[in-house]
């Protein structure tokens, strides 16, 4: 075998080893708290006619090259009081390989949305919460998506509720 030949080789199982291990560790990211770790937008409802908050919902948009879909329940543990979940809706994404897509999160991951809305106590307790966590996991996974709101994430929330 030529030295050409083994160089080629070492480079391209170089290559290979990168490209995996970026893709297992960007699907198994650390973060320390929800906003850090995906997109999130939570949004209080208000009635039109007394323009009070009568509800609320969260949206969470996560990108990932796993393409397994959201599991349909998160669990959200308010001051070490869980609570599950599951009148959510969830969408899945296939990735984009467009050129023009490589600058964004959107190229060549999947994008999984969850969006959440709130029965009426969890939101109370979270108007009073000091903190707030939220959980959810992939079909098929065990691994499990577990992390606090941000001081900053958790007052915007208190902000979008009514005072109870």
């Amino acid at each position: 075998m030529s030295k050409k030949t083994i160089i080629l080789a070492f480079v391209l199982a170089t290559i290979a080893f990168y490209c995996s291990y970026t893709v297992y560790s960007y699907d198994h990211r650390i973060a320390n708290n929800l906003s850090a770790y995906c997109n999130i937008d939570f949004r209080g409802i208000a009635d039109s006619q007394t323009n009070t908050i009568t509800g609320a919902t969260l949206s969470i948009v996560d990108f990932r090259y796993d393409s397994k879909p959201l599991e349909k329940f998160i669990i959200i543990d308010i001051d070490d009081k869980a609570y599950k979940i599951d009148s959510i809706e969830v969408s899945a994404q296939p990735p984009t390989y467009s050129p023009k897509d490589v600058s964004t999160e959107k190229c060549f991951k999947h994008t999984n949305t969850l969006f959440v809305t709130f029965p009426p106590q969890v939101l109370k307790e979270i108007s009073q919460a000091n903190t707030v966590k939220v959980s959810f996991t992939y079909l098929d996974s065990n691994l499990i998506i577990e992390l606090p709101l941000s001081d900053v994430d958790l007052q915007y929330w208190k902000n979008q509720l009514p005072p109870f």
